[in-house]
């Protein structure tokens, strides 16, 4: 199992997103069966390393939901890597292995439809089956030979490569299934991680230059590797971290918007009509509006990830119900919040919603 250091980003990231959605530490040192001095000295940065699953499960207790979760590793992630104490240069990179598996690894990004059309095509028209592309996604034949001990590092996870005691790069071990491989180009699977695209795009590149060879330099593979994470810039399949760089290379706003995908522009819509409907709410009865607002803000900070998923239900197929019905129904949801407010904190510990 991948152990990450400590960080002071990473002790400050923890202890900022507990205060933010209102958990003690005490719950989540009961949560991952530690003591609460534990979580104190992991929150100041005094624990020197941590297990990857105890952090994931850290985090997940926290958000309280997989929608919350993703929700930070997509929007905390990138204020993180934009911040000033994180100005990530290659060195600091290497020192932040728990950022890079929560950006690349954890966090799921839509995938493009025309990037799919188009691997099939490569796939279809140079012959690769499925089966073959897997094989050599999980030969990990581009790992370095002088990687010492490979067999004891944990697949689909980064880790450092160390040379007199000093981070000098970093790999991964990828282990995919042909199950997963058909699902994305079948389209049936509509997102997944960033190691999984890039290494379906950099072995089918591998496979097109160089057939069944395995005799391929290491310059070479660098230079397949930069070509595809070019070919998923391209097709604005990014990780943060790169997202990072062409956003601080961008030299207008036009370049930025550039860097917008289908569903960055589809979603800032959406929230733009959302706002547009608030505008008109406030014509009508600014007091009110406002009144509302701020207690759908208050909901949001008591737990983001629950109101989200309340606001996703199809309220809008209930079609024949009149004004009367309506009220009712207000009624009886302020009444189940009323019985819930009174659950005891013993049986309210477990924050999963499906």
């Amino acid at each position: 199992m991948a152990k990450y250091d400590v960080t002071s980003e990473l002790a400050s990231v923890i202890k900022s997103t507990r205060i933010a959605n209102n958990v003690t530490a005490k719950s989540i040192a009961e949560h991952v069966g530690k003591s609460q001095s534990y979580i104190s000295k992991l929150e100041k940065g005094d624990i020197k390393s941590i297990e990857q699953s105890e952090l994931i499960s850290i985090f997940r207790f926290i958000l309280g939901s997989e929608e919350a979760f993703q929700d930070f590793l997509n929007k905390s992630l990138s204020k993180i890597i934009s911040s000033v104490a994180l100005r990530y240069n290659d060195d600091e990179i290497n020192e932040q292995f728990w950022y890079l598996n929560f950006d690349q690894v954890l966090r799921l990004i839509p995938i493009p439809e025309k990037m799919i059309d188009d691997l099939s095509e490569k796939i279809k028209d140079n012959n690769i089956s499925i089966e073959y592309l897997c094989e050599r996604i999980n030969g990990n034949e581009s790992i370095s030979p002088e990687v010492a001990d490979l067999d004891s590092y944990p697949y689909n996870t980064w880790f450092p490569l160390v040379e007199d005691g000093e981070i000098k790069s970093r790999s991964i071990k990828m282990k995919v299934s042909k199950s997963e491989i058909y699902d994305i180009l079948n389209k049936d699977k509509l997102s997944t991680n960033y190691v999984t695209m890039l290494s379906i795009v950099y072995y089918i590149i591998i496979i097109i230059k160089y057939g069944h060879s395995t005799e391929i330099s290491k310059e070479k593979y660098k230079e397949i590797m930069t070509y595809s994470i070019e070919y998923l810039n391209g097709h604005h399949f990014f990780s943060l971290e790169e997202k990072h760089y062409l956003e601080m290379s961008a030299k207008s706003e036009k370049d930025r918007n550039a860097l917008l995908s289908e569903f960055d522009k589809d979603n800032a819509q959406t929230i733009n009509m959302i706002i547009n409907t608030f505008r008109v709410f406030s014509d009508i009865d600014i007091l009110k509006t406002t009144e509302y607002l701020n207690q759908f803000k208050n909901n949001l900070d008591w737990d983001s990830g629950f109101m989200l998923r309340l606001i996703s239900f199809n309220f809008y197929e209930i079609i024949n119900i009149e004004t009367e019905q309506k009220q009712q129904l207000l009624y009886e949801i302020k009444k189940l919040i009323e019985k819930y407010k009174d659950i005891p904190d013993t049986e309210n510990q477990i924050k999963i919603y499906d």
